[in-house]
């Protein structure tokens, strides 16, 4: 607890981006960072969150996630209802790390008090580790992973499995950086793709967001 005012890029201060749960009167609440500049409608997802995937949700290109592109095309879960999305923060990735954090600036959720008091507790019980990161399952040590950028990931991948679904992240919440792990010199990309770290199957091939 004494270390987590210095942990990334706000501290404990991260933590207030939680208060979006609690704004029940709305059925669906987007966080953003006011550095963002929203280019598109984002209805696929609020349709989805509320109504499921359905047929007037669909698009060829994304027939099975109603019209919504996962990251690594990845199916959208069907057995229970989606309660987030997010982007991760490959950037921060290096190898041997189990899981990437999220962007600590963009959170498409489904406000729920039940979900608030759970983060709440997580956060009171306090049980980071400092080589095993939240409840010892790899959701850090990174950037941030004390805060925001640690316990989303923690709560939706561990906890509650199938609920979150993570995004495209050149489609949505483009921050546009280098998906390698080596400098790009006169346009030439090189090393390996930050995402593969996790996916390996991935290791050589990643889209360059730059280019959207």
């Amino acid at each position: 607890r004494n270390k987590v005012p210095k942990n990334g890029c706000c501290g404990d201060k991260e933590f207030v981006k939680l208060h979006a749960y609690t704004l029940m009167e709305h059925p669906v609440v987007v966080h953003l960072d006011l550095d963002t500049l929203v280019l598109k409608p984002m209805d696929a997802l609020y349709d989805v969150m509320m109504d499921g995937v359905t047929p007037h949700t669909t698009t060829k290109k994304n027939k099975n996630n109603g019209g919504i592109e996962v990251a690594f095309n990845d199916p959208m879960p069907q057995q229970q209802p989606i309660n987030a999305f997010f982007t991760r923060d490959y950037n921060m990735a290096h190898p041997g790390m189990k899981h990437a954090g999220v962007q600590g600036g963009f959170l498409v959720l489904r406000p729920s008090m039940e979900v608030y008091e759970e983060f709440r507790e997580i956060i009171r019980k306090g049980d980071f580790r400092q080589n095993g990161g939240w409840g010892g399952m790899g959701f850090g040590p990174f950037y941030g992973s004390m805060t925001f950028q640690g316990i989303i990931p923690y709560f939706y991948d561990y906890l509650h499995p199938g609920t979150g679904v993570e995004l495209d992240p050149c489609t949505y919440n483009n921050m546009a950086t280098n998906p390698r792990d080596k400098p790009t010199r006169n346009d030439i990309v090189s090393g390996n793709c930050r995402n593969g770290y996790n996916r390996p199957e991935f290791n050589d091939e990643c889209e360059d967001c730059r280019s959207r």
